[in-house]
């Protein structure tokens, strides 16, 4: 039986790795995205909350061993046959507050790009997303002029449906729906089209072939997904994964080193 590899020897292994300049020769044969959901320092992290400083931590490791581009640079590739190998856009899930107050002013200090993704009925609402239910302390939602503001400072606005709808178990009316009503709210709260989509829950049984090509017909020009993985060369943009940072990456050596051995 084999002794599983804890989290603490992966970080030595990951250390060593990239001091060896092994990671420099693998991650440039892969395109990354990662996603976060709450950047919060008043609540436990889970595995949707990160710390202020660990988020920070990984912000620094993502740009030192990879060229941080925005999603939609990397969609953009995908679509032209372009190789994005060694490249890695970082996402927002939902539009908690923390989003705006915490992780953007961390971003900017960086210079680095990133993509949100609201869920649009939620913005400007106390709405409590059925997950958040247990939480102690609620973390709030952004409201549409913060979202807004995220815009005018070169940050990508992408959507997420309107109410965080299953797309896996929708049918195809209600899928219509929520995707319309959500892309016309951000346009018209935004003042521009929105194009690039990350669809709820993320798992793979979370969106179906056809939700996929409802998604297209809406005039989005990517799916991402939430349930771990790399995207090689050739990657179809409307099955693009991304990987959560959440408690499964203590650390962003750690990271590496599942990215390295494929198990991230």
């Amino acid at each position: 039986m084999k002794t599983p590899i804890t989290k603490r020897v992966k970080g030595a292994l990951g250390r060593a790795a990239a001091l060896a300049g092994v990671f420099a020769r693998d991650f440039r044969s892969k395109m990354i995205i990662v996603t976060f959901h709450r950047i919060n320092d008043d609540l436990p992290e889970d595995g949707l909350t990160a710390s202020s400083a660990k988020f920070a931590t990984f912000c620094h490791f993502f740009r030192a061993h990879f060229k941080v581009v925005p999603l939609a640079q990397q969609v953009a590739g995908c679509g032209a046959g372009e190789d994005m190998g060694g490249t890695l856009s970082i996402t927002f899930d939902d539009g908690y507050r923390d989003n705006f107050e915490v992780a953007a002013p961390i971003l900017r200090r960086l210079n680095l790009p990133a993509t949100f993704f609201p869920v649009t009925a939620f913005i400007g609402t106390r709405t409590v997303a059925p997950w958040d239910r247990e939480l102690l302390q609620q973390p709030g939602w952004m409201d549409w002029e913060q979202l807004r503001t995220l815009a005018a400072q070169g940050f990508e606005i992408g959507c997420h449906t309107d109410s965080h709808l299953d797309l896996g178990t929708a049918d195809a009316a209600s899928a219509r729906a929520e995707l319309e009503v959500s892309s016309r709210k951000l346009h018209e709260q935004l003042g521009r089209p929105v194009r690039l989509f990350a669809y709820p829950f993320g798992g793979r049984d979370n969106l179906s072939a056809r939700a996929r090509e409802l998604v297209r017909e809406a005039g989005f020009t990517c799916c991402v997904s939430c349930y771990g993985g790399v995207n090689g060369p050739g990657a179809n943009p409307f099955d693009l994964k991304r990987i959560t940072i959440g408690q499964g990456f203590v650390t962003p050596d750690q990271f590496g080193f599942d990215l390295l051995i494929g198990r991230a």
